[in-house]
């Protein structure tokens, strides 16, 4: 059986049952007024943030439409162990609608990676993806890695609560190495404020910013007999996105669908440089086929014209079991996967899942050229133990097969 007979038969699976469950359900009820809404166990999370992403205000008519669309979004900040809602009455015959928003620890220390056979990554930092109680994120983070690049780099995110309609501002200032080739890189993105979550606008996304490579040596990389060539580019790039379809999140589980078409340049800056073009085009779709039981299927495909290897993407072990950091690489690459999880423990100091999925990735490393393609697929299993009161707290340990035999045990944190 190969990859696409996998895919057909597990898509369709998900059209067995007549009836599925949803991730996030509130039962009808009949349209009433809230009075007053009382926000609780937001212990962190200012109420303004939760407020904001409400479909309605106190003193509104309240269905069970907007309720649960208005849930998904608080859902969707990822910062709660659980959210839930219940209508209250009040001594002088108005009725409040009380949220019940649980707080997650989101200030976490950076320590983890993968420790994979001959591909080690070890990371370490600080991030909070609710700097301040506000749904800012700040992350600081460095990275040694023995295939994969090392690094370090600053993360700043001002989300849509704090900023005009749905716009979210971002920064990023990273330093990255591979082997001998240095890469500054320092950009930032706008989130187009007339976004919407669950309804279609046309409204892309826009990211610019700088990127500089350039080759160092340091003692025992540099070949006095056979030395490579020096090079220094720098380019001014800009990225367009647009989206359609919104994945919900509650927990580890998610649901919905989303497709995401870019496209952008990288325009040269200095003699000697070459301009380039890229586009890319991700699609992913999760369905609750039971509580406990969810299907996920994902493709990514993405083009690039550029000349310089290190700006193609790299897959590795984390998108195909069994293969090392930068083993699929090229101007032309696709990506795909399928994977059926089920959900054996939810509990809000700990949740345990376990996967049964099927990999697929693929690269050209010159256009028109068959030669220079490779492709490597893997199946297997894996369990992830999170805790849900601290997301940081993530374990994944998978066993897959893989034909390259390099890997077949896989642990990442």
């Amino acid at each position: 059986m190969n990859i696409k007979h996998l895919l057909i038969i597990l898509l369709a699976t998900s059209f067995v049952s007549p009836a599925f469950p949803q991730l996030v359900k509130v039962d009808v009820f009949a349209s009433r007024r809230a009075d007053t809404i009382i926000l609780e166990r937001n212990w962190r999370t200012r109420d303004k943030i939760i407020l904001a992403e409400l479909e309605f205000e106190a003193g509104d008519t309240v269905t069970s439409q907007n309720l649960e669309l208005s849930l998904k979004k608080i859902w969707n900040l990822q910062n709660f162990a659980s959210v839930d809602c219940r209508w209250d009455s009040l001594p002088d015959g108005r009725s409040a609608l009380r949220l019940v928003t649980r707080d997650a620890l989101t200030i976490v220390p950076i320590i983890g990676g993968n420790f994979q056979k001959h591909d080690l990554r070890i990371a370490a930092g600080l991030a909070d993806r609710n700097f301040l109680g506000r749904n800012i994120r700040l992350e600081i983070r460095g990275q040694y890695g023995q295939s994969e690049p090392s690094l370090g780099e600053i993360r700043l995110t001002i989300p849509r609560q704090l900023l005009w309609k749905n716009m979210s501002i971002g920064a990023n200032v990273r330093r990255e190495q591979l082997d001998s080739v240095i890469c500054n890189q320092a950009f930032f993105t706008i989130v187009n404020p007339f976004h919407q979550d669950y309804h279609y606008t046309f409204s892309p996304d826009i990211e610019m910013g700088y990127t500089r490579l350039d080759r160092k040596y340091f003692f025992g990389l540099y070949d006095p007999y056979n030395p490579p060539v020096d090079f220094d580019h720098c380019f001014w790039f800009f990225r367009v996105t647009e989206s359609v379809g919104t994945i919900t999140h509650r927990r580890h589980q998610l649901e919905g669908f989303k497709i995401s078409g870019m496209i952008g340049s990288g325009i040269a800056l200095n003699a000697g440089t070459k301009s380039y073009f890229e586009a890319a085009l991700d699609a992913e779709y999760h369905k609750l086929l039971k509580p406990k039981l969810q299907l996920s299927l994902k493709w990514q495909g993405c083009f690039d014209t550029s000349d310089y290897p290190f700006l193609w993407r790299r897959y590795g072990p984390s998108q195909v079991r069994g293969i090392e950091y930068g083993d699929i690489t090229g101007k032309l690459m696709s990506l795909m996967s399928a994977g059926l999880y089920y959900t054996w423990l939810n509990r809000d100091y700990l949740a345990v899942e376990q996967s049964v999925f099927a990999q697929y990735g693929s690269a050209i490393k010159t256009i028109w050229d068959p030669a220079t393609a490779k492709s490597s697929y893997a199946i297997g299993t894996g369990f992830q133990f999170t805790i849900p009161m601290y997301p940081a707290a993530s374990l994944l340990i998978s066993f897959s097969y893989n034909p390259s035999g390099k890997n077949w045990l896989y642990f990442e944190m």
